[in-house]
């Protein structure tokens, strides 16, 4: 499980987050029988609150055996994986702090999240392919065959509002700002829903 998490690790880092935990514990693999590769679950009980992350077996298989996993061509398969990797280290830190967090705030921190994974991991020699980038993992959503209407609402808004901050980021990432990207990005990891939306102009 060393690239499971490398990946979380790699999430702390761009946030500036020190979860403390090891992912793998929280871990539960599934067999899928639909569209869908992640699942993050969470129960409150008289001992606390319970989280699981559900990951599919394919997904899991094809981390330890690929050589470049945010590269272009293993996208497919990582995605689902650092979504739901974003969404633990997420509760998480909501946890910690005691503060409620809405599915919308979970969906859309994942979705910079998992931009800002590729970016980071492809600076600075590729850092003019952001466009691209942006293209691939934001522009070109759709929603999941068995999603709900209020399922695909809320990722569709989640995606827009995800949108309208990134191409905020590109005067930092086209003048090489790497510092003032990271602060950037911490900020937003760091705020609730009002302040996200607030950051992305939304």
């Amino acid at each position: 499980m060393r690239a499971l998490r490398g990946l979380y690790r790699g999430l702390e880092a761009v946030n500036g987050a020190d979860s403390g935990i090891d992912p793998v514990a929280f871990l539960v693999p599934f067999t899928p029988r639909g569209a869908g590769d992640e699942l993050v679950l969470v129960r409150e009980s008289e001992s606390g609150v319970e989280i699981a992350l559900a990951l599919a077996e394919p997904a899991l298989a094809h981390l330890e055996h690929s050589s470049n996993l945010l590269g272009d061509a293993a996208l497919a398969h990582t995605l689902p994986v650092i979504e739901g990797l974003s969404h633990l280290l997420y509760l998480v830190e909501a946890v910690r702090r005691e503060r409620p967090v809405s599915a919308l705030e979970l969906e859309t921190q994942a979705d910079v999240d998992k931009l800002a994974l590729c970016l980071l991991a492809r600076w600075p020699a590729h850092r003019h392919d952001f466009p691209h980038l942006v293209d691939r993992l934001l522009c070109q959503w759709s929603p999941l065959p068995n999603q709900t209407p209020p399922e695909r609402e809320r990722y569709s808004t989640a995606n827009r509002i995800a949108l309208a901050f990134v191409r905020r980021l590109a005067r930092l990432v086209d003048a090489g700002q790497l510092a003032n990207l990271r602060r950037l990005l911490r900020r937003f990891w760091s705020a609730d829903m009002p302040g996200k939306l607030a950051l992305a102009g939304a």
